[in-house]
């Protein structure tokens, strides 16, 4: 499913995602050398709203090798008056350390709606429960791009993941987001994003998923809605 379609590239642009700083904002380990893909999708803050609120993600990864990937992710305001045409544009890379485990870096390249630079650094881990996976990826984001001048930014990713049958795969996204200058206070938000793969054919998938807020001052406001195409090439 998901993390055998090594094209992946996320369109979570919702503020509540624990990977909001990297170019890939799906949990997938580096593909194999050679592979690459590219993925279209929309996501919006509120599901009563995409026309307005909308945000339109375009990107595309390559493997150097199996050990290395590179990806880049551009955030369009085709459907948001508030945001620029290019809204953001994010650059970044995956480096296997083991099969269940990678480190990555992200960088927010100072265009469109970001007047700074950002930079993330992360570790993603993969371990079994029972019949199940779970996924765990923490990032800190660095730089004013991305901590608007205050402290760290903290982010993380719990997903407990499960197949069923052949053409469908579902997870269950804990997102964890804060900043160390006020880790418990009004800055940290806990959301909960449930989201499903569908099997289209050998190379494509289709993920659609929800996120909505569960704890903490900065939790989604309100019910989200996620919508992404992922094909390998």
């Amino acid at each position: 499913m998901r993390r055998v379609i090594v094209a992946a590239l996320a369109v979570v642009a919702l503020a509540t995602s624990a990977m909001a700083q990297s170019y890939d904002l799906y949990y997938l380990m580096p593909g194999q050398a050679g592979s690459k893909g590219i993925q279209a999708g929309i996501a919006a803050a509120d599901v009563g709203s995409v026309a307005d609120v909308g945000v339109v993600n375009l990107g595309g990864k390559y493997s150097i090798s199996d050990m290395i990937e590179v990806g880049a992710l551009a955030r369009l305001g085709l459907l948001n008056d508030d945001l620029s045409t290019l809204s953001e544009f994010t650059v970044g890379a995956k480096y296997s350390l083991r099969e269940n485990c990678a480190a990555t870096v992200g960088v927010l390249v100072p265009t469109g709606d970001a007047d700074d630079p950002g930079l993330s650094l992360g570790f993603m881990h993969t371990h079994n429960m029972g019949d199940m996976m779970i996924n765990n990826w923490l990032q800190v984001g660095l730089l004013d791009g991305y901590t608007g001048g205050v402290g760290v930014n903290v982010n993380l990713l719990v997903e407990p993941t499960m197949t069923f049958g052949d053409k469908l795969t579902g997870y269950l996204d804990v997102l964890v987001h804060t900043n160390t200058d006020d880790i418990a206070g009004d800055v940290l938000g806990i959301d909960l994003g449930p989201n499903v793969d569908i099997m289209v054919n050998d190379s494509a998938v289709a993920n659609v998923g929800l996120v909505l807020g569960i704890a903490g001052d900065a939790k989604a406001a309100d019910l989200g809605i996620v919508a992404t195409f992922i094909m390998r090439l």
